[in-house]
């Protein structure tokens, strides 16, 4: 027999001592691996571990033992419903024993106080949020808590915002058992400082809705007392009588539904700008005013059924525009991501505290996979810290005890213990997002077209109904002079463009949405067309993360079972390069893995099918000297097999939609974090004057700032906070995600990745939004030269406004639907 030795660190002989008493016994025949067959697993539907037996209950068969113990609550109490709503509910709900060490923050009773949002002695009201929530059996599950724990008295779930609303009872359950009970069954809450430091809710559509209703039951009521107006029935004493009605009906409609459009005018002339909703206030009082004149002095019906059902159809469209997408949120600071309490050092002992109560000096306890609350001073341990929550650089930094460690950061390590040299709200990353680019309006945004409209619309209607008024009026027909300058006003209001504008960016808003482009609003798509300087983030943007550009380098390729090895181990550790490797090779068998044992800052080793397998640095593995950073090398059984090299590229189809941008004459930027290693790829598309490297996020907002004081309308694409900024000051900021849950910076857009390479399409069809609806506009002029020359005469009927006003708005509504929906992007 060869004799092999192999030299190991001192604290890895139990791993060795492990191996050689397994390999003794085992015989040639197990050394053959076969391929082996999968039993797919009850609760979350992935396939259980094929090298140990499935684990059964219920003659079922489940992965873990936490997914068995899911199974079991469910059916000790009858709830196995759930598992009849999906094929595979479990997918993203598997189970496992909370982490009560974790979760003891709620305990805390000034944190308590501040989740719970309502509390007596008998219920108390929470809400949490929840991302695992995917599927129906998710809702069925959560809310039927109450069969499971008597203590819980009801559940709401909002699957859009995966917020879960739960009345428990404080005197059988406290908050914290509440929070394990839901983790125990996969859904773990995910609680932020953001839930206790509420700057201000959601808008509620509750208001708009109670207008619109108001609105809609006046407006009918109305068409039906005018019936007999519009076929001639003239009867003297009902024709009075439902015109009185109609004014009753008509007044709670202007001064409350329409008080939005009071409101709007008010703030606008108090800043001395006219705005579009200056015309429509206008001709909405015209027609209430002169309606009522001819109610109670000439015995007529008035204009309420025209004036209640523009309202109506106004706020219709205004509730059209504002229904955005509630699950993706456009405001995210720091607070959103940052924990709700650390463990703070008290003479060497952990006590749960509010990140809110943290002061400079304190000590604080930060384990692996936790986020660094405040700047502070390592004093012991050794930090991996991923910056890529502030920098939008995944690779992690190693830090020595006596650095100083930024807010934001993540250790990827072992624990590590702080002392805190600033406050919270002093931090490197508070002070940034601070900066006044997060909380200004503005002003540098280009005027819109319907603003455009609102001020000369508004001074030429003033003009032609002062000048037609003033002539018959000095013809001797003072009447007539009235009812000119008032019917001018009324059939001259640009309600169409009010109808037609959300109607039409509506429609293109969900469109976008079906492609992975969400839009904060819809006046973000005119923006978007009149931009004409676009900056580009590079590393995370442009570039693949270095999951996506693996290269194996190795003296002989790794064998499939060499690849499972690798594979089964690196799963075991959360480190990012660990992660992306796993995910690189996720098409590998699964292998068991014993003695597992991580060197913060050197790699990973464990005892894999008897074979030790070490990963990480070239020093740690045994590699050449000279080996680059981005890389996790391979050792398996004492000898150096080879490397994984990361490199980033960029992304597929971008060379296309850079190349489709300079061809159509769009000014290109590049601002990047990185050194100019790449500004010879990047020259392509980008001139040697338009790319700035080794940029800070002060220095990017500078360099945004610069551009719009030239004139360029700026359109900015980054994906870290540090783009935060930029993506603030630009006329139009897009955050690039691989997930529209996880972390994005406050901006205007959120773009899923894969849908990057659309965008010159994306731009395109803003451009052509805009088209149609300056064409409607055109056409709605139209109609207002029919009903102008009505108007003109003094002979506007009732009859003819109620017609030609719904007409007028029909049209304009189908030519935006029909328009926005036969646009192919």
């Amino acid at each position: 027999m060869k004799r092999i030795i192999i030299s190991l660190p001192a604290d890895l002989c139990q791993l060795t001592a492990a191996r050689a008493g397994r390999i003794l016994n085992k015989s040639p025949a197990i050394m053959t691996t076969a391929t082996p067959t999968t039993t797919a697993c009850y609760h979350c539907g992935t396939d259980c571990p094929t090298d140990t037996e499935p684990i059964f209950f219920d003659d079922k068969p489940f992965c873990c033992t936490g997914c068995r113990t899911v199974y079991q609550v469910l059916s000790d109490n009858q709830l196995c419903q759930y598992y009849d709503l999906n094929p595979t509910p479990g997918t993203t709900t598997r189970g496992r024993t909370p982490d009560t060490d974790r979760l003891a923050f709620l305990d805390h009773p000034d944190i308590a106080a501040k989740l719970i949002d309502f509390q007596n002695g008998s219920v108390a009201h929470v809400t949490f949020y929840v991302p695992t929530i995917h599927c129906s059996s998710c809702l069925w599950l959560l809310e039927h808590l109450y069969r499971i724990d008597p203590g819980v008295q009801q559940t709401r779930v909002d699957f859009l915002k995966k917020q879960v609303h739960l009345v428990f009872n404080p005197a059988q359950l406290s908050l914290r058992q509440v929070a394990e009970l839901l983790t125990s069954l996969g859904y773990e809450p995910l609680i932020s400082l953001n839930d206790v430091v509420k700057q201000g809710q959601k808008p509620s559509y509750r208001s708009l809705l109670y207008k619109l209703a108001v609105a809609g039951f006046c407006a009918g009521n109305i068409m039906l007392f005018s019936f007999p107006e519009y076929l001639g029935l003239d009867d003297p004493a009902f024709k009075h009588l439902f015109g009185v009605l109609n004014l009753l009906l008509a007044t709670p409609v202007v001064f409350y539904s329409g008080s939005g459009y009071f409101e709007s005018v008010w703030k606008s002339l108090r800043r001395g700008i006219i705005n579009i909703d200056f015309p429509i206030l206008l001709g909405i009082l015209m027609a209430y005013f002169r309606g009522t004149y001819e109610v109670f002095a000439l015995n007529g019906a008035g204009y309420f059924d025209s004036v209640s059902g523009l309202i109506f159809f106004l706020l219709c469209g205004k509730w059209f525009q504002q229904r955005t997408y509630d699950f993706l949120s456009f405001e995210r600071d720091y607070k959103s991501y940052f924990p709700l309490a650390v463990q703070r050092l008290i003479n060497d002992r952990e006590q749960p505290t509010p990140v809110a109560d943290l002061q400079k000096g304190d000590r604080i306890r930060v384990r692996h996979g936790d986020l660094i609350p405040a700047d502070g001073l390592l004093y012991r341990g050794e930090g991996m810290i991923d910056y890529s929550f502030v920098t939008g650089e995944s690779e992690p930094e190693q830090r020595e005890p006596g650095t100083l460690l930024y807010a934001g950061g993540r250790q990827m390590g072992g624990v590590i213990d702080l002392e805190l040299v600033r406050d919270v709200s002093q931090s490197y990353l508070t002070q940034l997002w601070n900066n006044d680019a997060f909380r200004k309006d503005k002003p540098n945004r280009a005027k819109t077209f319907a603003d455009a409209v609102g001020t000369y619309f508004t001074i030429t209607v003033l003009t032609l109904a002062t000048l037609i008024g003033g002539y018959w009026y000095f013809t001797g027909q003072p009447t007539t002079a009235v009812n000119a300058f008032t019917a001018i006003l009324i059939v001259a209001c640009p309600c169409v463009l009010s109808l037609s504008y959300p109607v039409a960016l509506g429609h293109g808003l969900r469109l976008l949405s079906k492609r992975g482009f969400y839009l904060k609003n819809a006046d973000v798509i005119e923006q978007l067309a009149h931009c004409d300087a676009i900056v580009f983030d590079k590393t995370g943007t442009l570039t693949t993360p270095a999951s996506e550009a693996v290269t194996e380098l190795f003296t002989r390729p790794l064998t499939n079972i060499q690849r499972s090895m690798v594979h089964a181990l690196v799963s075991q550790s959360a480190h990012p390069l660990s992660l992306q490797l796993r995910q690189y090779l996720s098409d590998c068998a699964p292998m068991r893995v014993e003695n597992f044992t991580e060197l913060p800052g050197q790699g990973i080793i464990g005892l894999v099918d008897d074979f030790i397998v070490k990963l990480g640095s070239a020093a740690f593995v045994g590699g050449p000297a000279n080996a680059i950073h981005s890389a996790v090398h391979v050792n398996i059984d004492g000898i150096y097999r080879g490397q994984f090299q990361f490199a980033a590229q960029l992304r597929d189809g971008l060379v296309d939609m850079l190349t489709s941008f300079v061809g159509h004459g769009k000014r290109l930027y590049l601002l990047s974090g990185d050194t100019d290693a790449s500004r010879d790829d990047m020259s392509a598309w980008f001139d040697h004057d338009a790319m700035r490297f080794n940029c800070s996020p002060e220095d990017k907002l500078t360099f945004i700032n610069e551009l719009q004081t030239t004139g360029q309308r700026v359109l900015m694409i980054g994906d870290g906070l540090n783009d935060a900024g930029a993506l603030k000051q630009a006329d139009v900021g897009i955050a690039v995600t691989d997930d529209t849950l996880r972390f994005t910076p406050a901006s205007d857009a959120i773009l899923e990745v894969g849908s990057l390479n659309q965008l010159p399409r994306f731009m395109r069809y803003s451009r052509f939004a805009m088209r149609l609806i300056q064409f409607s506009f055109g056409i709605s002029l139209l109609y207002n030269l029919v009903g102008l020359s009505f108007a003109a005469m003094g002979n506007l009927s009732p009859v003819v406004a109620a017609v030609l006003m719904p007409l007028s708005s029909a049209t304009m509504v189908l030519i935006a639907t029909v328009g926005m929906r036969w646009k192919k992007m």
